[in-house]
C-alpha cells in the first residue's frame, strides 16, 4: 500500500528548507498559524551508504513531484494532530461539500472515487461518484489504495471510529466535522487548503466568502422593515425547517430578514399549523426531487391565507448551494437575498 510518510533521512535533507517555506502554511481549528515550534519532524540521521540507496530506490519509485520534502504534522478541525503523506496524488471524497472544496481548489483531477451525491459537482466524472454515503465499504476503499480519504459528519477518535479498520489497514484518513455556520465552511477550506498546498487559492475562496458577507451586510443595514421568512427543507408531509445555529439562519440574519424559526435550535421537524400562525411574508425551498413542483405549496390546505403565498412570494432556491458547507455557499447567500429582497439585491 503506497500511503507515503516522510523518512527520517528527507527530513535531514529537507529541514532547512521546511522551516523557511511552509511554517506559516498550516493552521490549528481556530484559523491561528502552526509555527515551526508546533511541529514534530523526525529525528535526524547521518548519511551513510545505506541511506544513499534509500534514495535511489525512493526516487524509482515516485514521480518527481512526489520528492517534495512538506511539514508531516497539522492539525485537524478538531485539534488531533494529523500526518501529511509525501505526496497527495489520488484522493477519496465521501461527502459532495468535500467535493466542492476540493474541486474548488483544484483537486478536482485527483479524485479517483466520490459519494453518490457529489455526481452533480462540477468537474467530477459522474462515473466514479458510487460510494455509499451512510454506508462506506471499507474494502472497497483499500482496494482503491488512495493517497488521501477525507470523511464528512462521523467522529473518526476513540472506540467509536466507524472506519478505523481503514486506518488499520494503511489508509491516510482524515476527518471533516459537519459544519452549521459560515465561520466553519471558512475553517474548513483553510484545513483542507493547507493540507493539500494549496493555500493560496483557498485564501481566494474565503475572500470570495468574506466579499459576499460584506456586500448583503451592508445592504441589509438599510433595511428597516424586516420580512419574516420560512425556509422549507422538506416537503408536506413530512415538513422540516431550521433555526438557529444554522448557516441558512444565519444568511437570513445577513441580508436583513427573519426567521420564523429564529427562535429553534437547528434542524428541526416543523408543523403546518406553526407556518400558518408564523404568516410568512416570504416562503422559501430547496426541497428537490423527481417529480416534485414547489409550487405545491401555494395550494395546500390552509395556506392561502399565508401572506407569501397571497403575493406570490413562494420561491425555490438552489438545494446545493443552500444545503452544501462550501465556498459554494456564496451562491446561496445571493439566491436567497435576491428571492427576499430582489428591490435591494438584484
Amino acid at each position: 500500500m503506497k500511503f507515503r510518510k516522510l523518512t527520517a533521512l528527507l527530513a535531514a535533507v529537507s529541514i532547512a528548507a521546511m522551516m523557511t517555506s511552509c511554517a506559516n502554511d498550516h493552521y490549528t481549528p481556530e484559523g491561528g498559524e502552526i509555527t515551526t515550534a508546533d511541529v514534530t519532524f523526525a529525528e535526524t540521521v547521518t548519511e551513510t551508504d545505506e541511506a544513499a540507496d534509500v534514495i535511489e530506490d525512493d526516487a524509482q519509485e515516485k514521480a518527481p513531484e512526489d520528492n517534495v520534502s512538506v511539514l508531516n504534522v497539522i492539525e485537524d478541525r478538531e485539534g488531533n494532530e494529523v500526518e501529511i503523506p509525501a505526496s497527495i496524488n489520488t484522493i477519496v471524497s465521501a461527502a459532495p461539500s468535500v467535493t466542492e472544496i476540493l474541486t474548488g481548489l483544484g483537486l478536482g483531477s485527483r479524485i479517483i472515487a466520490a459519494d453518490v451525491y457529489s455526481a452533480d459537482v462540477e468537474g467530477i466524472d459522474p462515473a466514479i461518484c458510487t460510494l455509499d454515503f451512510y454506508n462506506l465499504n471499507i474494502e472497497e476503499l483499500v482496494a482503491l489504495d488512495p493517497d488521501l480519504v477525507i470523511i464528512n459528519g462521523i467522529s473518526m477518535t476513540g472506540a467509536d471510529d466507524p472506519y478505523a479498520s481503514l486506518k488499520d489497514a494503511g489508509a491516510n484518513v482524515i476527518y471533516i466535522p459537519t459544519s452549521s455556520s459560515i465561520s466553519s465552511v471558512k475553517l474548513d477550506i483553510e484545513f483542507l487548503a493547507a493540507y493539500t498546498g494549496t493555500q493560496d487559492k483557498g485564501a481566494e475562496l474565503i475572500a470570495d466568502i468574506d466579499a459576499a458577507v460584506a456586500d448583503v451586510s451592508a445592504k441589509a443595514a438599510g433595511i428597516t422593515e424586516k420580512k419574516s421568512v420560512y425556509f422549507e427543507i422538506g416537503a408536506a408531509p413530512y415538513l422540516y425547517s431550521c433555526g438557529s445555529g444554522t448557516f441558512i439562519d444565519e444568511i437570513l440574519d445577513l441580508i436583513g430578514a427573519e426567521n420564523i424559526y429564529g427562535d429553534e435550535e437547528g434542524w428541526l421537524s416543523n408543523s403546518e399549523e406553526s407556518v400558518i400562525a408564523a404568516n410568512p411574508d416570504v416562503i422559501l425551498t430547496n426541497v428537490t426531487y423527481d417529480g416534485y413542483d414547489f409550487n405545491e405549496i401555494k395550494t395546500r390546505a390552509g395556506w392561502e391565507g399565508i401572506s407569501a403565498v397571497v403575493n406570490g412570494n413562494v420561491y425555490y432556491v438552489d438545494a446545493n448551494d443552500t444545503s452544501r458547507a462550501s465556498q459554494n455557499i456564496v451562491k446561496g447567500i445571493y439566491d436567497i437575498a435576491e428571492a427576499v429582497y430582489p428591490e435591494i439585491y438584484r
